[in-house]
């Protein structure tokens, strides 16, 4: 009886274990396949109508903020102008954050993350190949969410959420300020 427990306890615990690193090997998988310059497995680990939505709500709520900045909230063509452009920045997005899109991106890079490294020199170049360049954290049960590490500044954030209890996928970009104008 106490050796069924005992492995009942080990059990748990490994299981425990597999389910908190989970999106640490997803992260891992998602590096993996932008250095190979995999468009499949990056696809694979990308939640694209979540994705879509997100960068969309954020692009929409910046472009609001902005024409409302520069026509005012009591211009009329300011309500045409940005429907016009919602219409427009929303089919943008659905081509960039589609299958189709990172196939083409990851495709089309010009510098592959590992000839990127390559080219910086010395000491420096070293110790940045071994450290990581981000921070990663659940920020719930059920997300989990890589920032960059440099503190000074608001740098955007990867976030990705549970799917099942193994999988995680990118469901959403916290696009950084300067991207956003905010």
């Amino acid at each position: 009886m106490k050796k069924i427990t005992i492995a009942a306890a080990v059990a748990a615990v490994a299981i425990a274990a597999t389910i908190y690193a989970s999106p640490y090997y997803a992260l891992h998988q998602i590096k993996t396949a932008l250095a190979e310059r995999n468009a499949d497995a990056l696809a694979a680990h990308v939640d694209f109508p979540a994705l879509r939505g997100s960068v969309k709500t954020q692009l929409e709520a910046n472009m609001a903020n902005s024409i409302q900045a520069v026509a005012g909230s009591d211009n009329p063509l300011a309500a045409l102008g940005q429907s016009i452009a919602g219409a427009m920045l929303g089919k943008m997005v659905d081509a960039m954050v589609s299958p189709a899109g990172v196939v083409a991106l990851v495709n089309n890079s010009a510098v592959s993350p590992q000839e990127e490294a390559g080219a910086e020199t010395g000491a420096a170049a070293d110790g940045a190949r071994n450290k990581a360049g981000y921070r990663a954290g659940y920020a719930g049960i059920n997300q989990f969410v890589v920032r960059a590490k440099d503190g000074k500044t608001q740098n955007g954030a990867l976030v990705l959420q549970r799917h099942c209890i193994w999988g995680w996928k990118l469901s959403s970009i916290e696009l950084a300020p300067a991207v956003t104008g905010r």
